[in-house]
């Protein structure tokens, strides 16, 4: 049974999408085991906030605009400064390999943009009282993902769009190709062009390069392919 905390549980947001923010901004108007004290647009404005506000859970967005840094770093950054941080992602980039590497990182719990607000406050309220939150699909999916690993090292690739990807990677060149191998290996972008010593402007126009080449249009269609990377490799 759940038992509402004594003082209401401090919540904040960053998501660069104002409606996003807006519309969990009225749904926690509504909880009273729950106080929004901070809804941001951009990391800066959130970075500077935690220095001086005390935050239970942070409700982040994988993916934000262009010229901000991705999730997955994001996360190892706010976790190296705020190690007692809760953050619950939340995301349309419903991916298990994006989930695995979250989790590994640090992030309590993970839940996708397509399901309903009362599943969000459920997940925000596990995550605020120190458990771990994944969507039952999301479960069941990385369940599976893991029966796949133990399993089925050596499956073959099966016929499919998968098998036309692997053709159309032969004409990408080799600095496009290892881009998009270190992003799904959960680098950012910042730490590509840190490794390769390439500005990161270079390397964001390498990765979308490579993403119109493969006919991908989202990171999203990116790592439902993930897979067929690491099988060629």
């Amino acid at each position: 049974m759940y038992t509402a905390p004594l003082s209401p549980y401090c919540i904040a947001i960053l998501d660069d999408h104002p409606s996003i923010r807006t519309a969990l901004r009225f749904t926690l108007q509504s909880e009273r085991d729950m106080q929004l004290v901070g809804e941001y647009g951009r990391r800066e404005e959130m970075l500077t906030a935690l220095e001086s506000v005390t935050v239970d859970v942070l409700v982040l967005d994988y993916l934000l605009a262009d010229d901000e840094i991705d999730g997955l770093q994001m996360v190892r950054h706010l976790l190296t400064r705020h190690d007692k941080l809760k953050i619950l992602v939340s995301t349309s980039l419903e991916s298990v390999a994006v989930v695995q590497l979250l989790l590994k990182a640090g992030v309590r719990g993970f839940i996708g943009k397509s399901k309903e607000q009362s599943e969000l406050l459920q997940a925000i309220r596990r995550v605020a009282q120190g458990e771990r939150y994944l969507s039952e699909d999301m479960r069941d999916a990385l369940e599976k993902a893991h029966s796949d690993d133990r399993h089925k090292p050596d499956e073959p690739l099966t016929p499919g769009s998968g098998e036309a990807l692997l053709t159309m990677m032969r004409d990408l060149s080799p600095r496009e190709e290892e881009v998009l191998r270190c992003y799904l290996d959960g680098l950012s972008v910042t730490e590509i062009a840190v490794k390769f010593a390439r500005s990161r402007k270079t390397v964001s126009g390498q990765k979308q390069a490579a993403l119109r080449k493969l006919g991908l249009r989202s990171d999203i269609e990116l790592f439902k392919y993930k897979d067929y990377f690491t099988n060629k490799a």
